[in-house]
This record gives structure tokens, sequence and C-alpha cells, in this order.
């Protein structure tokens, strides 16, 4: 009696409190968190319809799956997929938004549920699978800006640097808006990120199998749309800006649930909700106001909610096993169905990868599609074609966007934005053998059928001075020449102390250079260069008085020359952490000279080469070995082919010899020991480094061909030094010590006293 008295009195207490929440629920928009937990308590709710609908069993029942959006909810509604498959549970149809949207495009047209999953984890698309990038709060997919970070030039000479992007309005107005200095990477991963979900979807030949369609929004109000592949791309939470709030960002918001939009007596409805039930509700007030009035229309609908009420790892895994047992424990309420099964894996087929992508550019204006066209590698397949191409592309600043649609042709439509952008950079560099040197430079660059860049570059020391100027042309003709042209106007000083271990007969005190250079460069592939290069020179050099008297010695060498380079990885001879190279050259020179009498050395030819083989057996340890050699000779009658014609001044002798580049410091200067009409040259060096810092040796062994009279050592030379180097985008500070023995006197090596100590700031070149 007593426990008949007790339930009587629970169910009054029960109704009662449903009346209360109901009338509160309707005297305002949003309930409380706590009555809206208690009116979808997923098993009461799940009992109530199950024991309902079980109680009138019915074959001829449609069933409806519904799959909405939310954090992870790919991953559950894999695991219910696996459990439809699992028991035979027949769907009729799928209504889907946001994320279900696209898991279910995928399992109606009968992809296997292994190859489902394989897609969700592939590289280009797995960091996006199951987040709302579109939220306001979500700042995954986008880069994040340190308002405390120095504008610090990418490479080059160490410099601040300052990028505008340049637009004109209607009224001839010039505007200028700030623009980052390096390439918006983020930009690249969700571009390419779309492009592989669409992707997924486009390769998918077989026709869709289960009718699907996807439920969005008009007016605040869930309407379906259809199932095309754009409106289950549009309805993923990935695509536009969380900085612009005023666009429809996707419909993880609207609808959050997918849910029927009217009540069907012949639908048994399967609503899929990823979020736990016992999980916060977060976001923005904005998304925690619609997830709550979500939940509340979700407590009121009729048909089977497969939800979980609790998850508490946020491993793939878990949420997979949640989507599985949630549907599993519902399999009660399938007893309507009046025994129905159905077996999916006859239906199923899967797709493989597209193969090769083959870009569009209509979208294009005529000013740019025949630039950004030739940053697209024919050779390169798969996603590996679309990747490289934005990544090559958003190097030059001139391209201010990028986006990548799919058609389902297999054409990607390219979609890219240009603006004039003109930098302005103010820095230094200096060495212990040129001293400090300020350094400014102004550059332009544009798009305009061809790529044009303008550099105004100079800097000035204590001593030294030079202004750089130089303009490329890019993008030429059938997009492969580009068109090079430059000027050097410098006065170079090497400081005294410098000079010190030189002979007074063999210095150099300074020389002043007035050198025109035009170069036509070829892009074979994006390995292979070839190019003409002519440079027209007009140089002063300031000798040794007590040698040479007050005159200044002038030379004019005039040398064309075909250069052909095979790279494979990063530009860099000294400091590359992978890949090889190969570079040749070959050409002429002759040089007219004046020193009171005006003379020329006859044309000779010259050849020379360099490779180098880099490579990374770990992160932190890299290793080289390179070989370099060269060889000048003319044509001198009686005599055959012997070396080219003495100046008479030793000074010039050395000058315009060939000057080795055994190490990084080697090239600083003139050096007599490394100077010479024919040599060859090995070298091996290592690194022990991290991101900015390295610990570096480098060795080489020398052989003078020629023997070079102006050189104290021996033909057989070898080279020792051991440096540090700090790196941080063109900031970069190289010092060390540095020998140079025969075999006479290789044993001096182990003498700290007989090295030369060296500083060097920047990365430049003379």
């Amino acid at each position: 009696m007593r426990n008949g008295l007790g339930k009587f009195i629970a169910i009054i207490a029960l109704c009662v409190t449903g009346a209360f929440s109901a009338e509160k629920g309707s005297a305002g928009n949003v309930p409380s968190l706590d009555l809206l937990k208690a009116s979808v308590d997923s098993i009461a709710a799940a009992d109530t319809v199950a024991r309902a609908v079980a109680a009138k069993p019915d074959s001829s029942l449609k069933t409806v799956l519904y799959l909405g959006g939310g954090e992870r909810s790919p991953w559950f509604q894999l695991g219910v997929f696996y459990a439809i498959e699992e028991y035979g549970i027949p769907v009729d149809s799928v209504v889907a938004t946001s994320w279900g949207a696209w898991m279910a495009a995928l399992w109606t047209r009968g992809v296997p549920l292994d190859d489902i999953q394989k897609i969700m984890l592939d590289s280009a698309i797995a960091p996006f699978v199951g987040h709302d990038l579109a939220a306001p709060a979500n700042k995954a997919g986008y880069r994040e800006v340190d308002s405390y970070e120095l504008p610090i030039s990418v490479s080059g000479i160490p410099s601040m640097r300052k990028r505008f992007a340049l637009t004109m309005d209607s009224a001839f107005s010039v505007h200028s808006d700030s623009k980052s200095l390096t390439p918006d990477s983020m930009q690249v991963v969700r571009s390419l990120a779309k492009l592989r979900f669409q992707e997924s979807l486009y390769r998918q030949r077989s026709r869709i199998q289960i009718p699907f369609a996807v439920q969005s929004c008009e007016s605040g109000k869930a309407v379906v749309v259809g199932n095309s592949t754009q409106e289950v791309i549009a309805s993923l939470p990935l695509w536009k800006s969380p900085k612009d709030s005023s666009e429809n960002v996707s419909g993880e918001l609207c609808p959050y649930y997918a849910m029927p939009i009217e009540d069907n007596a012949q639908e048994l409805s399967i609503i899929v909700v990823a979020d736990p039930l016992r999980a916060p509700i977060v976001g923005d007030e904005r998304t925690r106001l619609i997830k709550q009035h979500a939940s509340e229309i979700l407590a009121s609908q009729p048909g089977i909610i497969v939800r979980a009420h609790t998850i508490l790892d946020t491993a793939r895994a878990a949420w997979i096993q949640s989507g599985f047992t949630s549907f599993e424990k519902q399999l009660g309420s399938f007893k309507v169905l009046n025994g129905r099964r159905h077996a999916y894996s006859a239906d199923q087929k899967g797709a493989m990868p597209w193969f090769k992508f083959e870009p569009s550019y209509d979208s294009l204006s005529s000013e740019v599609q025949n630039a950004v066209k030739s940053y697209w590698l024919e050779s390169d397949t798969g996603m590996v074609a679309p990747e490289n191409f934005a990544l090559n592309l958003l190097q030059n600043p001139a391209y201010d966007s990028l986006d990548l649609n799919m058609r389902p042709s297999g054409h990607v439509t390219v979609e890219s934005s240009v603006k004039p952008v003109v930098d302005f950079a103010v820095g230094g560099f200096g060495s212990n053998a040129f001293g400090p040197n300020l350094y400014g430079e102004a550059s332009v660059h544009y798009v305009d059928h061809v790529e044009i860049e303008l550099v105004m570059a100079g800097f000035w020391g204590e001593h030294s001075y030079g202004f750089r100027p130089r303009l490329n042309i890019s993008k030429l003709w059938n997009r492969h020449w580009d068109l090079q042209f430059g000027y050097d106007y410098l006065k170079l000083v090497p400081l005294k102390g410098f000079n010190g271990n030189t002979h007074r007969w063999l210095r150099i005190l300074s020389e002043e250079r007035s050198d025109l250079m035009m170069d036509l460069l070829y892009t074979v592939d994006s390995r292979q260069r070839v190019s003409a290069e002519f440079r027209f020179g007009s140089r002063y050099y300031d000798l040794d008085s007590a040698y040479y008297g007050n005159r200044e010695m002038k030379a004019y060498p005039v040398s064309p020359m075909l250069h052909y380079r095979y790279l494979n990885g990063e530009d860099d001879n000294w400091f590359a952490n992978n890949g090889y190279a190969l570079n040749v050259w070959g050409g002429f020179e002759s040089i007219g000279y004046d020193d009171g009498i005006i003379d020329v050395v006859p044309i000779y030819w010259k050849l020379l080469a360099d490779a180098r083989y880099t490579i990374s057996p770990v992160r932190f340890v890299t290793l080289t070995a390179a070989a370099a050699g060269a060889i000048e000779r003319y044509h001198d009658e009686g005599h055959g082919y012997v070396s080219p014609k003495s100046f008479d001044k030793p000074p010039l002798d050395v000058a315009y010899r060939q000057h080795v580049a055994a190490t990084p410091w080697s090239t600083e200067w003139y050096n007599p020991e490394f100077s010479s009409h024919e040599y060859a040259m090995v070298r091996l060096n290592g690194g022990l480094h991290g991101d900015y810092l390295g610990a570096w040796i480098f060795g080489a062994y020398y052989h003078d061909f020629e023997n070079s009279p102006f050189a104290d050592l021996d033909v057989d030379k070898f080279v020792f030094e051991p440096a540090l180097r700090f790196a941080y985008k063109s900031v970069t500070l190289y010092a060390g010590l540095s020998r140079v023995v025969d075999y006479g006197t290789f044993g001096d090596l182990t003498h700290l006293s007989g090295y030369n100590y060296f500083v060097r700031v920047g990365d430049y070149s003379f």
C-alpha cells in the first residue's frame, strides 16, 4: 500500500514539474540549463517513445536519420554508422546539416566506413574534422597575430621592414593597408582543406543510394535545400572568417541539430546528437543561446534520440565507440520496424583519390592569368599539385589572397586577388673586414601580365658605401622566362687591421665598382634553370703607393656567361638542411685596364662547377659534402691554351683570378691563397643546431693546379673553420676562427694562436 501511494505521489510531482517547466519555457525564449537537462533526459524520453511506438508495429514506417553538427560530431556519427550497419537497421533517407551533411554525403553514396575513416584522417583535413572554425572563439585555422612581434625582414640583409598593399578608389585616391611580411600559411591550409573536402565527395562516382538532403536556414527557419556537393560544403563550419560576423558562417549554428521540420505519422525519426547530455554548453553568448534553444526544441521531438550522457575522453576512438554504444542502447526502439533489415555491404563501393587536378583560371582577370598559371607544375599529381601551387604563389607579396574550388569534372577553379605592394626596410650589416654599415631599401611588387619587382637598396659605412638598384621582370613570354637588370655603384674599403696579414704589394686598399648586369633566365622545370648572364664593369683600385705610386688602377671587365642550375631543396650553399645542387658556368671574359697605359687582357674562356649534397639524419644534425672546380684558358699563338695574360700588377692578378668558396668566411675579400686560374676543391661540413643557434665546422681541401705565384702556401691547402651561428629570419650572426695550412704546416691546426677570428652580421655578398 505504501509503495502504491509513493508511486502515485511521484507521478503527481512529475506532472506538476512538467507543467511548471512548460510554463516557464513559454515565458522565455531560452530555458535554464538545469530545466533544459531535465526535460531531455535521453533515457526517459527514448524509453517513452520506444514504448509508444513499439505498441503498434508497422513495417510501412519510413526511417529518417537526422545528423547535425557539434565538436567531434563526425567521429560520433561514424560510430552510429558502424552500429547501423552492424545491426542492419534500415535507413530510408537522411537529413543532415554541418558535419552531419558531409558524413551523410559520403555514407549515402555507399562509401565503406573504413574508407570514410581514412578520409577523415587525411593529413590535409584531419585538423579540421569536427571543429567549428567559424566560431569567433575558435581561432584554429587562422594565423594568430602577435602585436609585440617585431617586423623583421624574413630574408636578406638584417632589417626592420614595413609592407603596405596599395588600392585606388573610384575617385583615384590611393589608400594603403599594412600587410604581413609572411604569407598567410593558414589561408593555404584552409583552402587546401576545402579542396580536399570537395575532392572526397566528387571522387565518389556512384550515385546516391539512400535519399539524402541538406538542412539549412532561411530567415531563421530550418529548410531543406538539396544534396549537391556545393550545398554540403557550404554547410561546413570552416570557410567564413570569424572577423566578419555579418556573414552566414555555416549550418553549424542554424540549425544546430538536424530535426524534423514537421510531424509525420509515417516517419520514424532517428535524431543523432553528438553533444553529450551532461556536457556544459560552451561558446560565446550567441552560440550558447542557439544551442540552448536547439536543445529545447529537441526535447519535444518525437522519435529516437541517439545521444550519450557523458564522454570524458576526447580521443577519436572514444567518440566512435560512444556513437556505437549510444545507438546500440536504442535497439529495442526499432521493434516497430517489424524485423525489417538491410545489408549495406552489398551496395558499398570505394573510390580512389583524384590522381591529377586540372586548374582553371577563368575567374582570374587577364592581367594576372599568365603569371598565376606558371606556378602550377604539370608534373605534380594529387594534393601535391595544389599544395605546391599555393605555397609558391603566396611567396610573392603582390598576391593578396587565394581560394581553390573543385568542380565535378576535376577542374580546380583558382581565384586570387592582386594588389601593388610597397616595402620599406632599414637595418644594417657588417664584419671585422668592413666594419658596420647602415642599410636602407625600398621596393615595389606588382603584377600586370608579368611580375615586376623594383628594388632600390643602398648602404653606408665609415669608409664603404653603395647603391644597388634591381629590376626583375618574370613570367615573360610562355611564363618560363625572366629578365633581370642590376647596377652596382660601390666603394669597398676593408679595415686596415683586416688587411694586415696580406703582403703590402698584394693589398687592394679600396675598390670602386660601377657595374651593369643583365640576366636572361629560362626555367626548365621546378628544379632546373638556365640563364645567360652579362656583366659590364668599370672598376678603380687603390693600391699601396709605396709599390705602385699614387695612380689609380682602372679595369673594364666584360663577361658573358651561361649558367645552368639544378636545385632540389634549399638554395643555401652553407646552411641548408636537406637537398642537393649543381651549378655550372661557362663563358668568356675580356678585361681592359689603364695604369697610365691602356692595355687589354685578351679574351679567355672560363668554366666553373660546384656541386653540393646535404642531409639531416636527425632534425638537429646537418652534414654536407661539396666539390668545386674551375679553369681559365686563352689561346696563345705558338703556345696553345695557356692561363690568361698577366696584368703585371699582382693585386689585379689576384682580383681577376677565380676565388674558391671553401668556407663562408673565405668569400669575404680577395685572398691570394684561394686565387687561381685552375683549381679543385672538396669540402665537408657539419652542424649541431636548433631553431636559432648552431655550432658548425667547415673543412676543405684545395688544390691549386696553376701553382699561383702569389700564394705563400703550397699547392695543396687545408682550411679549417669552426664557428657559431645565430639565425632568426634575416638577422644572422656568424662568428668563429679560421685557419689555412698546407702539408708542411698541417700540424699548426692545433695552435690556436695562428687562427684568425671573424665576426659577420648578415648574409651579404659583393
